[in-house]
């Protein structure tokens, strides 16, 4: 009887130990919907007044970025290489003017400011060396 009740209690630790590692090893920075929290260490709302949120999606398969920054669609390429690090190059976007325009110049600037990038806890953040983070999301729903 202590030989089942042991054997029970030992499924459920491990079987509680492969669950949380896999929730922490199955995010990654491509193909994730990544919602606007945060940029130059100051809280954004990503919803923006026409409904729309500030977000990218980096698409795995073509090695492309694209998203919306406030006012205006962007897309470009980007790289992944050794130790977390990213390059976003050939950034291109639409030239609509809004009420946004500094969030949308800001996040735009920080893509093509980061080197690399850290994931924890379903949040990412873009980064530049060792300094603060330039930018911060989470995970959001593909609308």
């Amino acid at each position: 009887m202590k030989a089942i009740l042991f054997s029970c209690a030992m499924f459920f630790v491990l079987a509680g130990c492969t669950s949380t590692k896999t929730a922490q090893t199955a995010t990654s920075i491509e193909d994730t919907y990544w919602v606007l929290t945060e940029l130059m260490g100051k809280p954004v709302s990503a919803q923006q007044p026409n409904g729309k949120e500030i977000h990218i999606l980096l698409n795995k398969s073509e090695n492309r970025v694209q998203g919306f920054a406030g006012c205006n669609g962007f897309g470009g390429n980007y790289e992944l290489k050794a130790g977390n690090r990213v390059v976003f190059s050939q950034m291109i976007g639409t030239l609509m003017a809004c009420d946004a325009l500094d969030t949308e110049n800001e996040l735009l600037k920080a893509l093509r400011t980061a080197d690399n990038y850290t994931i924890a806890d379903g949040k990412l953040s873009l980064n530049k060396a060792r300094m603060a983070p330039l930018a911060r999301f989470e995970i959001g729903k593909k609308k």
